[in-house]
């Protein structure tokens, strides 16, 4: 899988991001918006973001896929998830959509080709999460989102970015 430390996963795409230290920005200058709302535009879609920033931070997912029954979970990312981040992109190419999760960066996994990431639920069930948002996407144009900065030598993966989805 290929690596990106730039930030342009903050102006167009959409990504998970795990990293506190990265999302705290965001949700200091409000452009934080939740799964709910954002769900809700399907009904009547904003005609402008809702934040005064290049990236909307969605925030909920993470409840979701924690408490969803496990057979309902591919449902709602392939139904209600992927149909919204395909919108978004249409409506506005010049914002990057970012999922802000709270987990340690441990619970997320990549498949044993790096062509997938899992994300490693409390009750152990792994939802394959990139295949659910990106479908065939991730498996071609998913990158690691890294901060090479923080330690010097040592690249930390912060989250995962597709520019566009398929």
């Amino acid at each position: 899988m290929d690596t990106i430390s730039n930030t342009v996963w903050q102006r167009k795409g959409s990504s998970i991001l795990f990293d506190q230290e990265s999302l705290a920005p965001f949700v200091k200058d409000g452009s934080v918006i939740s799964i709910r709302e954002a769900l809700g535009w399907k009904k009547d879609f904003p005609s402008e973001p809702p934040v005064d920033s290049k990236t909307i931070v969605v925030c909920g997912l993470e409840t979701m896929v924690e408490t969803l029954p496990e057979d309902e979970i591919d449902d709602f990312l392939v139904k209600s998830v992927r149909p919204l981040l395909i919108e978004l992109r249409n409506r506005w190419p010049a914002c990057g959509i970012v999922f802000g999760f709270s987990s340690h960066p441990n619970t997320f996994e990549e498949s044993h080709m790096e062509e997938e990431v899992l994300f490693k639920r409390r009750d152990r069930v792994k939802v394959r999460l990139s295949e659910g948002l990106w479908d065939g996407s991730a498996t071609v144009n998913m990158k690691r989102i890294v901060e090479p900065e923080r330690t010097p030598g040592k690249e930390i993966t912060i989250g995962y970015y597709v520019a566009r989805i398929s």
